[in-house]
């Protein structure tokens, strides 16, 4: 009988230390995906803040009709049929239609031509050479759990 009560006290310990470290390996890999989530949220916005600094100088020069000075990346009306631009479209994040935007959107390549070579991107961002604003079509989360596109929503003070 007090075997079996032994056995039974020690297999609850053992069951008792499997769960402390699993809590712990939790908590340990939710503490890591935050820090991770927060320095790629950081990387993007600096990599925005790079190309709006980039794109500000072009739209000056575009608009002081200097020599040779053009746009950089591709009308948003070619990309209209992109399911990206329509996401923005649908929710409101870019508009098309306005008279108050200039919408570019800038690929990889494109980066390269602004002397942005060492930003790199699956898709694509796009410039508003008007209201130099910058958006990043995959979205990110930011430490409230919402998802920014804009480099201004981004710079926003967070609550």
């Amino acid at each position: 009988m007090k075997s079996r009560k032994s056995l039974l006290a020690t297999y609850i310990k053992i069951i008792i230390v499997i769960l402390l470290i699993a809590a712990g390996i939790y908590a340990v890999y939710r503490l890591a995906h935050k820090s991770y989530n927060e320095a790629e949220f950081e990387t993007i916005k600096t990599d925005m803040l790079s190309i709006q600094v980039q794109t500000e100088t072009v739209a000056q020069k575009v608009e002081i009709k200097e020599k040779g000075a053009k746009y950089i990346g591709t009308k948003i009306d070619d990309k209209l049929e992109d399911e990206k631009v329509q996401n923005l479209i649908n929710n409101n994040i870019i508009d098309v239609e306005s008279k108050k935007s200039n919408l570019y959107c800038l690929d990889n390549s494109n980066l390269e031509e602004l002397g942005l070579s060492n930003i790199k991107v699956d898709s694509f961002y796009i410039v508003d050479y008007k209201q130099n604003e910058v958006i990043y079509v995959d979205g990110i989360q930011n430490s409230n759990g919402e998802t920014v596109y804009k480099l201004s929503d981004m710079n926003k003070k967070e609550e």
